[in-house]
This record gives structure tokens, sequence and C-alpha cells, in this order.
């Protein structure tokens, strides 16, 4: 039972799906400013295809051919080259709907994903596996915090629940014994940091 917990949590909030849970979220709580369904449609796939479907294809194909001996990544070494990957694609995301101009909270939401995954990736190198699942639920309570303020309605309980969300992953992560409770702690310090860092960078 615990692992079963354990693996529902962890790949219902995998990491890479937060910048489309997000942006998913803006859309939900701001009617009045996405009232188009088609455009709402187009943007959540945008960022579905950049944020998560080609890091998922480029970890998968990696795991394919050798290059990592599982996609849950359990080593800190086999986590350097999909690091990279994926932040070379968040880093694409974020040049094109800047250079687009279309969504700032949603160019805001991928700066921070851009920040997090770099910061992981150092402290993966450096320090420890820091553990992304914490990261972008770290991530994930920030950005309903900072959010609060343009939420077109009450978001007291949104944040509630991503806070209740945030600490099921991490019991999720030491269930499965994927991480150590230091891992998963500067996971959580690590993704609401980069949204904190990304907020004064990148005024909506």
């Amino acid at each position: 039972m615990k692992a079963f917990f354990g693996h529902f949590v962890s790949i219902v909030f995998q990491p890479l799906l937060m910048p489309l849970l997000g942006t998913f979220y803006v859309i939900y709580t701001n009617p009045f400013s996405y009232p188009d369904p088609y455009e709402n449609y187009m943007l959540l796939l945008r960022v579905g295809l950049l944020t998560f479907f080609f890091p998922a294809l480029a970890v998968g194909l990696m795991a394919a051919l050798k290059f990592v001996t599982t996609i849950s990544l359990r080593n800190r070494e086999e986590r350097v080259i999909p690091y990279i990957a994926t932040l070379a694609m968040y880093i694409w995301a974020f040049y094109v709907f800047y250079k687009e101009g279309f969504n700032s909270i949603v160019t805001f939401l991928i700066l921070a994903a851009c920040i997090s995954i770099f910061l992981a990736f150092l402290i993966n190198i450096l320090v420890l596996k820091v553990s992304m699942h914490t990261t972008g639920a770290g991530g994930m309570v920030a950005m309903f915090l900072l959010l609060t303020p343009y939420s077109q309605f009450n978001s007291m309980w949104p944040l509630l629940i991503a806070i209740v969300i945030a600490g099921a992953v991490g019991s999720a992560r030491l269930a499965l014994d994927a991480h150590t409770p230091r891992e998963v702690f500067y996971g959580y310090l690590t993704g609401f940091f980069s949204f904190m860092l990304a907020f004064n960078i990148f005024h909506f």
C-alpha cells in the first residue's frame, strides 16, 4: 500500500507536469482574462508539448538507448545529461513565449522552472541528489502564493491544497526510498526559492 501511494503521487505530480498544471490553474482562475476556449486549448497544448512531452520523450529515448539505466534516474551521475537536455528545452520554451509576448504569467512560470532546473542541476553536481519532485512541489506552493493577488476569486483554498499536495509528494518520495529527508528538503527549498527569484526578475 505504501509503495502504491508513493508511485501514484509521484506519477500524478511528476515535476515536468508542473508548468502545465500551473497554466491550467491560471486559465481556470481567470476566466475573464482567458475567454476563448480554443486559444486556451492551444496554449495548454503548446505548454504541454514544450515542457512535458519533448523533455519526457528525450529521457525515454535516453533510457531506450541505455544512456541511463532507468527513467527514474536514481543515480546522481545519470541525472546530468537529462538535466542538461531538459534545461535546454525549457530555455527554448521560455524564449518562444518571451519573444511572442503572448502570456506574461505563463512566461514567468517557465522562467521559474528554468531556474529551478538549473539550481537542481548545480546541487546535483556539487552537493547531493536533490529531489526534482519536491523541487516541483515547492515551486507549486510558491506559484500559488505569488499568483494569489492576480486571481479573480479567493485562492486561499487552492494555496492550502497545494501545501497538502507538496507534503504528500515529499512523503511519497520517502516512502519509495527514492530520496533521503535531506534531499527532499533541499528540493522544497530549491523550488520555492526559484519562483521567488523569477518573480523578482520577470514582472507580469
